[in-house]
């Protein structure tokens, strides 16, 4: 009898120890998932987008970390290190030029606004603007506002000359035969 409390006894802080360490494990992965990722820095602007006045206390989410950050007085969230995310669907084909985020912004009274393909380099600075539109007395329907960066033109012309056959011309660079 004896033998088997001991054997009982001997598995709780190797479990606890498990649980412990199991833990520490997701919540570090969900937390931030970016550790061997490369890094720049971001910093975002709010503004009204009619008045072109900064948003003070607006709401700034990084939607691929998570973290939210608040606009001070003059617009801007604190400078942050974020992750310069690049498409997996497009790494195998051609190199992106830079990573790309999203960032969606909150402020009671403003329609959402989210902001697609925000720029990012490793090591550099981005200073987006996040433009907001106030909700009106008229307005039926509140829908987020959201618009896209553009992608670099270079990397849309690799993208397409991947994939173009040869009795394709396409656009290409400028040849003396056109």
């Amino acid at each position: 009898m004896r033998s088997r409390l001991d054997w009982k006894f001997a598995l709780v802080p190797v479990l606890v120890a498990l649980l412990i360490l199991g833990a520490r494990q997701v919540g570090t992965a969900g937390v931030w998932p970016f550790r061997n990722q490369q890094m720049g820095k971001l910093q975002v602007t709010v503004i009204d987008g009619r008045t072109g006045e900064a948003l003070p206390e607006a709401e700034v989410v990084v939607a691929e970390t998570e973290q939210r950050y608040r606009t001070g007085p003059d617009g801007k969230t604190p400078v942050v290190d974020a992750p310069v995310t690049r498409d997996p669907r497009f790494r195998p084909m051609i190199g992106e030029l830079h990573g790309q985020l999203t960032v969606i912004a909150y402020k009671n009274g403003y329609r959402d606004s989210v902001y697609f393909g925000v720029r990012m380099h490793p090591g550099l600075m981005t200073e987006p603007t996040v433009f907001m539109y106030k909700i009106l007395p008229q307005d039926t329907r509140i829908e987020p506002v959201h618009y896209q960066v553009p992608l670099h033109r270079i990397w849309i012309y690799e993208l397409a000359n991947k994939f173009r056959s040869t009795s394709q011309p396409g656009e290409g660079p400028p040849s003396p035969e056109r």
